[in-house]
């Protein structure tokens, strides 16, 4: 009798219990970004991830140029290594005005209204990057020499990760 007393009084013990432990458990959270946070953050992300595509442009670039066996190779080259440059000097001032800005105090309202004017920016170079990959494929397709057919193709390839960033970053 008593193992049957035991048994009945765990019973109504896990019974009365049962809603307590079936209420999920709350762990705790990090508050959500603010809009300061969050335009600052995807600003960084976007010249670090620039900054790389500038130096690896450059790199790769140099090498096609200098060690190159043809014309085709030194053109892509050479598109590589002033693409870079320039997205290089871009990440640069871009990374210089986001330290100025994260000194400003701003209303989270304007802070959001910087985030929809940098989105519109990145839109707007998403178009000028189809515009890029365009000319090239209109370079590599019609160039009368092995140089120009070269310079289209590393334009392509330098629009085409431009586009995909800029249309990324847009989505952020």
């Amino acid at each position: 009798m008593k193992p049957l007393l035991t048994s009945l009084l765990l019973l109504s013990t896990l019974v009365t219990s049962a809603p307590a432990l079936a209420e999920p458990v709350a762990f705790p959270t990090a508050p959500a970004p603010t809009p300061r946070q969050s335009y600052l953050h995807a600003q960084n992300e976007a010249m670090g991830v620039l900054t790389g595509w500038a130096l690896t442009s450059i790199a790769t670039g140099a090498l096609l140029w200098t060690t190159g066996t043809d014309d085709y190779t030194r053109g892509i080259g050479m598109q590589n290594v002033a693409w870079g440059a320039i997205d290089g000097a871009i990440a640069g001032f871009g990374a210089w005005g986001i330290a100025k800005e994260s000194k400003l105090v701003l209303s989270a309202a304007d802070w959001n209204k910087k985030q929809r004017q940098a989105k519109t920016i990145f839109l707007i170079n998403a178009g000028l990057d189809l515009l890029y990959i365009t000319t090239g494929a209109a370079l590599l397709g019609l160039g009368k020499t092995d140089q120009v057919r070269g310079a289209g193709a590393g334009i392509v390839m330098q629009g085409s990760f431009l586009f995909v960033f800029d249309t990324a970053m847009a989505m952020h």
